[in-house]
């Protein structure tokens, strides 16, 4: 047993000494990653480290009497790295290194290797040997995404191939386990270099080895130690959740946007093209955004790949695992996850994106009744499949969902479901929906009964019952969308500007909620004596004077200008200073004033100080008192 980590410790100690002299390599080649919007380096880190990794694990498998790997998967190794080495040095084309990766599928899948997902020949043996290939294809690219910090993707590859090697120790399984060991040896050489503050990156030359390693190896003849798909999956489930999110996220956001104004078959297009676009809204980008330092946001996702390994470990161990209660807690971790990140993508209702679908949608009134025939069949269907024991035969089922189905849509026909549009349907269309529902629930069976096809009361029931709810949902779902839009919003913090009868009225329409996005904290005047007072419960925070103090202070991201006298130069002047602090000004519409111009006016233009006179010289005929509040002649927008 003690032989086994022998590799292991060569590859360990020829990693460790290979790596400083592949970095100066890197530097001398140029092969560097330099700083840039999507990345978190400050300054250029060399990259290709991968060569020391693969230099190391192949001088242990030289010296070692482990078992040869299968002559297609050593192939496949030695490809993979030569890409990533070519796109280290000279940034391969996106279409050429994938072409790369599926060729060194091929060469591994022609070796014998199988998810086993499908069992059988003909068909189901040609399907499960595409599946086999994606899935290495989306493994060698999902550790790829994640190299993204340091020590990140090197790290997951380590904790997946140390469980990989923990399994197949337990099967007996030595030669699989010896060559895992190699890699978790090589990496462990190559993290002190790499974990933050990393001195050195993977590369796409190290990135690649390892996924396509983490994808290989648990296929592998004597590799997997008779690990299921399903354990093989949580291996790299952390990986794998990242690159998932990331396609549909991306996909998402370009494609329901253009079905919200109308391009169905250029939305799925532009969402495909959409997919290879990079980003900078990883899982581990996110955790960054929420604050966690490169070292606790690394570290999370450590503790995250070990226990999905763990699990592997504990299905690869006991096969009578409850394979369900592991898929709905990953649905439900991978849930919480988009909620928790903030990933609106996949989120359509919070996105806005949703909306104007289903609005367009709601106006065909023939995608309408697809929609209802698609709801007719699912329910009746269902229906049936809930109330009876044996079934009637297809034949004599697919007469009875279409007699139903028709008998359905007639009756919506004829009681006016379709006369209201989507956005229009009110809590009075309800009995609409009850009636229509009912009367072709009644009229389907009385047909199938004279028809003599698959009928029972018990069935009619279940359909009605399970009908209308979808009915309801489908047609207040753009109620509901509206709604769910308008309580996840969060106001956003807004200044008045004005103290007068107009700023009054102003804030009584926010505190109305006619505009429900702002939320008045406070009000800004053009005088200084009102300054520390309150207006309607509300503070004078200050003059014009400090309005950047204030805005930086507060957090404001609106201006409302509820003062008439406040025009020409000043108002010019009060725009540009919002406009640099990316405050949207509201009430008045007119030019914004650029640097340049903004650069020239170092204080209050003397035109507002001419008005604050006039003003002060008013107060002190009056006594300093306010006009009655009165109705504004502006609007807020």
């Amino acid at each position: 047993m003690i032989t086994t980590f022998i590799p292991g410790g060569i590859a360990f100690l020829v990693s460790l000494a290979a790596t400083p002299l592949v970095r100066r390599l890197a530097l001398r080649l140029g092969a560097t990653d330099q700083p840039g919007a999507r990345r978190v380096n400050a300054r250029p880190i060399p990259r290709a480290g991968g060569i020391a990794v693969a230099l190391a694990a192949t001088v242990a498998w030289a010296v070692s009497s482990a078992g040869d790997l299968v002559p297609g998967v050593a192939a496949g190794f030695a490809l993979i790295v030569l890409i990533g080495l070519l796109d280290d040095l000279f940034t391969l084309r996106p279409r050429i290194k994938l072409l790369g990766q599926i060729t060194a599928a091929v060469l591994a899948t022609a070796s014998g290797l199988r998810l086993g997902l499908l069992a059988g020949g003909g068909a189901y043996g040609t399907l499960d040997l595409l599946l086999t290939t994606l899935w290495i294809v989306l493994i060698t690219n999902a550790l790829n995404l994640t190299d993204g910090l340091d020590g990140l993707a090197a790290g997951i590859g380590t904790i997946a191939l140390g469980w990989l090697v923990y399994a197949t120790l337990h099967t007996g399984n030595l030669p699989a386990a010896t060559h895992a060991l190699m890699l978790v040896g090589a990496l462990l050489g190559f993290l002190p270099y790499n974990f933050n503050p990393a001195t050195i990156f993977l590369g796409d030359s190290g990135s690649l080895l390892v996924g396509y390693a983490v994808a290989v190896l648990p296929l592998t003849g004597a590799g997997g130690g008779g690990l299921s798909p399903l354990a093989v999956f949580l291996l790299v489930a952390v990986p794998v959740t990242d690159t998932v999110i990331a396609i549909a996220r991306r996909f998402c956001s370009r494609c329901l946007r253009l079905w919200g104004e109308g391009y169905f078959w250029g939305g799925i297009a532009q969402g495909i093209r959409n997919t290879v676009n990079p980003d900078r809204r990883h899982i581990h980008h996110r955790l960054l955004d929420l604050g966690f330092s490169q070292r606790r946001a690394v570290l999370t996702l450590y503790v995250a790949a070990a226990t999905t390994g763990g699990l592997a470990y504990l299905l690869a161990q006991s096969p009578a695992s409850p394979v369900d209660l592991f898929a709905m807690a990953m649905g439900l971790g991978v849930i919480t996850l988009v909620r928790t990140l903030g990933i609106d993508e996949l989120r359509p209702a919070r996105s806005g994106v949703l909306q104007p679908i289903l609005s367009r949608v709601g106006r065909h009134r023939r995608i309408v009744a697809f929609i209802d025939l698609c709801l007719v069949t699912i329910t009746f269907a269902g229906a049936r499949l809930l109330t009876i024991h044996r079934s009637a035969g297809l034949p004599a089922e697919g007469s009875a969902i279409a007699v139903m189905a028709t008998v359905q849509l007639t009756a919506f026909v004829l009681l006016g479901i379709y006369r209201t549009a989507w956005e229009a349907t009110g809590i009075a269309d309800l009995g609409l929906l009850l009636r229509a529902a009912a009367a072709g629930a009644l009229g389907g069976y009385a047909a199938l009964r004279v028809l003599q096809l698959p009928a029972a009361g018990t069935t009619a029931v279940v359909y009605f019952a399970l009908l209308l709810p979808a009915l309801i949902l489908m047609r207040f779902s753009y109620l509901l969308v509206a709604n769910a839009m308008r309580a996840m919003t969060e106001p956003e913090r807004a200044l008045i500007c004005g103290t007068a009868s107009e700023a009054r009225h102003v804030l009584g329409r926010l505190r109305r909620n006619e505009t429900p996005r702002l939320e008045p904290i406070g009000f800004v005047e053009l005088r200084p004596r009102w300054q520390g007072n309150q207006v309607a419960r509300l503070p004078v925070l200050g003059t014009l004077d400090t309005l950047a103090e204030i805005v930086r202070q507060h957090e404001v991201h609106h201006l409302v200008i509820a003062d008439p006298h406040l025009q020409g130069q000043s108002l010019n002047w009060v725009r540009a200073v919002c406009r640099q602090l990316d405050v949207h000004v509201h009430h008045y519409v007119e030019r914004l004033m650029s640097d340049a111009e903004l650069a020239g006016v170092p204080a209050l233009a003397p035109e507002l100080r001419t008005q604050l006179a006039r003003r002060d010289a008013a107060d002190a005929r009056t006594g300093g008192r306010q006009p009655a509040a009165g109705h504004a002649g502006g609007r807020t927008r």
